[in-house]
């Protein structure tokens, strides 16, 4: 079987191969400045639910405009059918 050839071949080459004791440090440190050097996006969603989750005045905030837009969706339609 020549296939199991290359095969075995690679394998005795792949345990060759000489790794440093701090490549596992040097990739984490890698890591750890590519995750400090993202742009932070401009509005962060994780950190307005944070927000409005954390204080009172900002739910009734967002379910008194979540109530202000339902309703004035419903007069919008109601006055699309009773034009027609």
């Amino acid at each position: 079987m020549k296939s199991q050839e290359v095969y075995d071949a690679w394998k005795e080459r792949k345990h060759q191969i000489d790794i440093q004791g701090n490549f596992a440090d040097e990739v984490m440190n890698q890591v750890y400045q590519y995750e400090h050097a993202k742009r932070k996006p401009l509005f962060d969603i994780q950190r307005f639910v944070e927000f409005i989750s954390g204080h009172p005045l900002a739910k009734a905030g967002v379910i008194a405009a979540g109530a202000v837009t339902g309703f004035v969706r419903i007069v919008f339609i109601v006055c699309t059918f009773l034009r027609t």
